[in-house]
């Protein structure tokens, strides 16, 4: 019989080193292990079911994992999290309140919100039926019958329009959080033709076979790093940028260098905002542009356009503000790993200095992790000096050159394709092919 065990600490943005994590769980729990990919990080044996875990050096996915036990050392409940994998704007959780029998008297709600915005309505329902919740987002419960299982489900408003939702069962008077069977999208590339059908028995997980089924040639999203000030990218790559140009001049410039007609693309910038809010996990947000339709603008001129207009405010481009590359490569990949589709990041090298907290091989090697092709590209010129932190460098100084390197950002998005395993998001990183499939797995996890 389990008993709640539940995260009040949620991890929705990039995080490594230690982290602190706290716990809310029932009365007959005794001891909390805490395991990071399995193996232990924590151990906890009295209130305040607080701990410190650590992440390692740099990002990487992971499986936080709390296990509770009773004075017996017997396992009696256990919750968990994935951690640098996408995860929604916001998460909720409910935690239940008992009475001296440790019978459910009262739910709560706690949640995260990557932007720390507030919450300004919640539902909270029971069996279907909606009950009271007070301002400090609490609902007193009805007396449940304990012979049978209840469903306690709730829905938080926040200003800015997000929605997070939550269930979970109640049985025997403990609760646990609902399971459902999990499929994932898995992006892999192809070389040759194939058939839908010569997929089958491709694709394994720790060795065990998983089931593969709806195979798809998706939309394509491309996200770039670069400096806000277009003015470099224009004088190298559109030197001849003028206002003055006719329409026909001005159309056939818009759409040079194209990517194809179901790609999207906006920019990550590399100027980060902290977010803080009592009782959230502080952050740093990195603004993104508006998105932009391939068929609407080519390579070209989506590079040296101002795209600085936000969803929400302009970016800026206050020359004395750090700028963090790696930092933003790291986040654009996360974003872009995000769904099912195909997918690119690209960062465009210039003059200005990189104050990233983050080493450019580590990035890299998160990317490579979670399967998301990069392309580092150099306004200044060769960068063989630059090979042991980002790895191949396109020199896109030339124009021969810079068509070069957008066919090899096109080919890569061709020959990326979608099939969907059974198997959850953490374990699907670590995802292998079978040879005789011809298809290779994006993500690389682990090898």
């Amino acid at each position: 019989m389990s008993s709640q065990i539940v995260f009040l600490t949620l991890y929705l943005g990039l995080i490594a080193g230690h982290q602190p994590v706290e716990l809310q769980v029932g009365s007959d729990v005794k001891s909390v292990r805490i395991l990071v990919d399995g193996r232990e990080s924590a151990v906890m044996t009295a209130a305040p079911w607080r701990a410190i875990v650590d992440l390692g050096p740099a990002f990487e996915p992971h499986e936080l994992v709390a296990v509770a036990y009773d004075r017996d050392g017997g396992e009696i409940g256990r919750t968990s999290q994935m951690i640098n994998l996408p995860r929604p704007l916001a998460e909720l959780t409910l935690t239940l309140q008992v009475d001296d029998k440790g019978l459910p008297v009262s739910v709560g709600l706690r949640w995260e919100h990557v932007f720390a915005a507030k919450p300004s309505r919640a539902t909270i329902r029971i069996d279907g039926r909606k009950i009271g919740v007070d301002d400090q987002f609490h609902a007193r419960l009805p007396t449940l019958d304990a012979a049978h299982p209840h469903v306690v489900d709730a829905e938080l408003r926040f200003e800015d329009g997000v929605v997070a939702r939550h269930e979970l069962v109640i049985a025997g008077g403990h609760a646990a959080d609902s399971i459902s069977t999990e499929l994932t999208p898995l992006v892999f590339t192809s070389k040759t033709p194939w058939k839908q059908e010569s997929l089958v028995g491709c694709f394994s997980v720790n060795g065990a076979p998983v089931l593969a089924r709806g195979v798809e040639t998706p939309d394509a999203l491309v996200l770039v790093v670069r400096e806000p000030d277009a003015n470099e990218v224009q004088a190298v790559l559109d030197p001849g940028h003028s206002d003055s140009r006719s329409w026909r001049e001005t159309q056939e410039v818009r759409h040079r260098l194209p990517l194809d007609p179901r790609t999207t693309m906006s920019y990550t910038w590399p100027i980060s905002k902290p977010v803080e809010a009592a009782g959230h996990v502080p952050s740093k947000i990195f603004q993104s542009s508006v998105a932009v339709s391939s068929q609407d603008a080519g390579m070209l001129r989506f590079l040296t356009f101002d795209y600085g207009e936000s969803s929400d405010q302009r970016t800026g481009v206050d020359p004395n503000t750090p700028r963090r590359f790696a930092d933003a490569v790291a986040v654009a990949g996360l974003n872009a790993s995000n769904g099912a589709h195909r997918r690119a990041v690209v960062l465009v090298l210039s003059r200005s200095a990189d104050q990233s907290t983050n080493e450019p091989a580590s990035v890299r090697h998160y990317l490579e992790a979670i399967g998301v092709p990069l392309f580092v590209w150099s306004l200044t010129g060769p960068r063989p000096d630059l090979a042991a932190s980002w790895g191949e460098v396109d020199d896109i100084s030339e124009p021969k050159q810079f068509r070069a390197a957008v066919e090899r950002l096109r080919a890569s998005l061709a020959s990326q394709h979608v099939v969907w395993i059974a198997s959850d998001r953490l374990s699907a990183l670590h995802a292998e092919a079978n040879p005789r499939c011809g298809v290779t797995p994006l993500a690389h996890m682990g090898r």
